[in-house]
């Protein structure tokens, strides 16, 4: 402990030096004082850790200096004063203690016990240092803690895109359990309309999950506004995850991708409770348990990517997911949401189903917060025929000037079984120079071209297998066997942009190395209204936004373009 500075305040210089002499034997610093008025003046300049004053001196006495330095102490800080009095009487006692002095010593001095006092009151100074230093560094802490909640909120704002949550398709609810969430909404669309929704609900809460979320966000981002997989994007999640985080912070997740062109729903679910594919009524059509392991805990080699696909047989289907955070919501007696109230309350229709929810769930925890971060986010399988940017006719109006270029592929079995072609490839055309307006519409086309030739082409199946009782999942699971086991085959691809001096002109070709089909068929079941049954009614969409659409050979080329104004150069041509 170190030394205590003490202010010996007494009129008699001879007992001043008495104590003076007497402290600095016990290893302290001693400053004298001989009148109140010259204490309370050394008291203000000087930081003493005790004071000892006699309460008889002229003009202002040992009580009210007291009552001066106490006042003094309330900016200063809590310091201890102890009365020196030649009357020990018990009412002397009494009037020094509530004067504001902490202890009593009657003259004359027994320096045993006022070296005991003064040994008892370093004790507590050295105390009051030590929480003063404490409260120091809890301050310190305090404030550290709420600049990096500042700042992980503000990285947070700005990586969850609020205007995404605000689609029309999308009803949300996240309540943090501290300033910053642990559990992440995403919502993001592609540009030809996939819907993609994603609940992250990482290890713990507050900050730590929240530093967790922010690499994953980008990620998923960019990768679903280029139009990837949903197998993709949750690999590649996984990959960041890891790349990003401690081993021991994994994280809960499911995503979700609607696709209106083909009315089908892809849902992934790694750690997150059961979601529930509803229909306006409430009915549970389909359950998506848990069939993977949250994001992080294992390498890609060993992680399992493979999503479900539902073909929706009805526009007006919800998807609700939820985090768990719901269902264990605690009131104040300790109970818990739970899934049976949970799952009550969806059996409700559509309009009116979350609102009970959030209602329901208030009235349950009343003022008591939730221990854990809530979430749940639905969303509105709602079926649309036209992506980003569509065109409203077969020939579009652009803002610039397209520049000419061309691309050729040639993709091989082993390619087409691991690339995922459509983003990859209109990404690349982007460089090259397709305008960022025609994207969606491009990558959609592209999407329909690639998959009929991969399917039917090279694959050899048979759209009408569809159409049969589980015919969509048996499509799909005769579709994976197939290519993985296809070792032959390719696909040539030539995509180019002409302008001339009205028209820009964008030409998809698409050739499959498979034998082909009887496309004249196919035209004679369009003009019947019944070309669904042949190729699916991707081709009929194709034929309403392209301004043409040619089979060749023997089916097994297609070849698809666009036209649109090129308004700047007829514009310049007309002012000529």
């Amino acid at each position: 402990m170190r030394p205590l500075h003490i202010l010996a305040v007494d009129d008699d210089p001879l007992i001043g030096l008495v104590i003076s002499t007497f402290t600095r034997q016990l290893g302290h610093t001693c400053q004298l004082s001989r009148s109140g008025e010259d204490a309370l003046a050394l008291y203000a300049e000087s930081d003493f850790d005790l004071v000892l004053i006699d309460k008889m001196m002229p003009g202002m006495d040992g009580l009210q200096t007291t009552q001066r330095v106490r006042a003094l102490q309330e900016k200063s800080g809590w310091r201890p004063i102890i009365m020196l009095s030649g009357a020990s009487d018990l009412n002397e006692q009494v009037l020094a203690l509530n004067s504001g002095c902490d202890d009593f010593l009657a003259k004359p001095i027994n320096f045993q016990i006022l070296e005991a006092k003064i040994n008892s009151f370093w004790r507590i100074a050295d105390m009051q240092q030590q929480i003063a230093r404490n409260n120091e560094e809890l301050q310190r802490y305090a404030n550290l803690e709420a600049e990096e909640k500042r700042i992980s909120s503000f990285l947070m704002e700005r990586l969850v895109r609020r205007d995404m949550l605000n689609n029309l398709n999308i009803e949300h609810y996240l309540k943090p359990a501290s300033v910053v969430s642990g559990d992440l909404l995403l919502v993001s669309a592609s540009q030809s309309n996939d819907l993609y929704v994603m609940l992250a609900d990482a290890t713990g809460h507050g900050l730590p999950a929240a530093l967790s979320l922010i690499p994953l966000s980008q990620t998923f981002y960019t990768m679903t506004n280029k139009g990837f997989r949903l197998s993709s994007i949750m690999r590649e999640l996984n990959q960041q995850h890891r790349a990003h985080s401690p081993s021991d912070r994994f994280v809960a997740a499911m995503a979700a991708c609607y696709r209106p062109l083909d009315n089908t729903l892809e849902v992934w679910n790694g750690g997150i409770p059961p979601a529930f594919l509803l229909d306006e009524k409430g009915q549970v059509l389909c359950r998506f348990n848990s069939a993977h392991l949250p994001l992080g805990i294992v390498d890609n080699t060993l992680f399992d990517s493979t999503v479900e696909v539902v073909k929706l047989a009805d526009e007006n289907t919800q998807l609700f997911m939820y985090s768990d955070g719901l269902i264990e919501a605690e009131n104040a007696d300790g109970q818990a949401f739970g899934k049976a109230r949970l799952e009550q309350l969806l059996h409700q229709a559509a309009s009116t189903r979350l609102v009970n929810l959030q209602a329901s769930l208030a009235d349950h925890l009343g003022n008591h917060p939730a221990h854990d971060d809530v979430s749940y986010l639905q969303l509105l399988c709602k079926e649309r025929t036209t992506p980003h940017a569509a065109p409203s006719s077969p020939l579009l109006s652009a803002p610039n000037t397209a520049d000419n270029w061309g691309l050729q592929l040639r993709l091989s079995a082993s390619q087409l079984q691991h690339l995922d072609l459509e983003p990859l490839i209109t990404n690349f055309c982007q460089s090259l120079g397709l305008e960022e307006s025609r994207q969606g519409v491009f990558g959609l086309i592209l999407r329909e071209l690639l998959s009929n030739a991969l399917d039917h082409g090279l694959l050899g199946l048979a759209s009408n297998l569809k159409h049969e009782i589980d015919g969509f999942e048996r499509y799909r699971q005769l579709r994976s066997e197939r290519l993985q086991a296809l070792d032959y085959g390719e696909i040539n691809l030539d995509i180019k942009q002409h302008r001339d001096a009205n028209t820009n002109r964008l030409i998809l070709s698409v050739r499959d190395s498979g034998p082909g089909f009887d496309f004249a068929k196919l035209e004679q079941a369009s003009l019947q209204n019944d070309a669904d049954r042949y190729h699916g009614r991707g081709l009929l969409l194709l034929r309403k936004i392209c301004s043409s659409l040619e089979f060749r050979g023997n089916g097994n080329q297609v070849i698809a373009e666009l036209h649109w104004a090129n308004e700047d150069v007829a514009g310049a041509t007309n002012g000529n």
